[in-house]
């Protein structure tokens, strides 16, 4: 990372304590990110976003006690600048167009990660995730 580029607050939320490790670690591999925290279900996304206040919040469609896109939902009404993602498995239209009419920002197929989550994260932070 250039000096003086600050690195993007993420919180990462995903049920998949797997698929959660991996994306945490490709995030920070890729030298953008500070994580700094995860969710394993869309209520405990909430509590950490209120907490911690990042940049960026990922989040997994399918979770336990609420779902990634009710979460995005709740924070878009709290937090307007803050920058969502959803991933998911499914690939479909109408949920693209209901998940951005919902206050997400971007959504990414699992199977389009990594390439898919940093285009979407260079589009949403051009000044701080250069095409480099």
């Amino acid at each position: 990372m250039a000096p003086g580029k600050r690195r993007i607050r993420a919180v990462v939320a995903d049920d998949s304590r797997t698929t959660l490790r991996a994306i945490c670690e490709y995030l920070e591999f890729a030298g953008l990110f500070e994580i700094l925290g995860t969710a394993a279900d869309g209520l405990h996304l909430l509590q950490q976003a209120e907490r911690l206040r990042p940049d960026l919040v990922l989040t997994d469609l399918h979770m336990p006690r609420m779902t990634g896109l009710a979460a995005a939902k709740e924070l878009r009404k709290s937090f307007p600048e803050l920058r969502i993602v959803l991933f998911t498995a499914q690939s479909c239209p109408s949920l693209r167009e209901d998940s951005l009419q919902s206050g997400v920002d971007g959504v990414v197929e699992k199977s389009q990660i990594p390439d898919g989550l940093m285009e979407e994260v260079r589009r949403l932070f051009p000044g701080i995730a250069g095409r480099g």
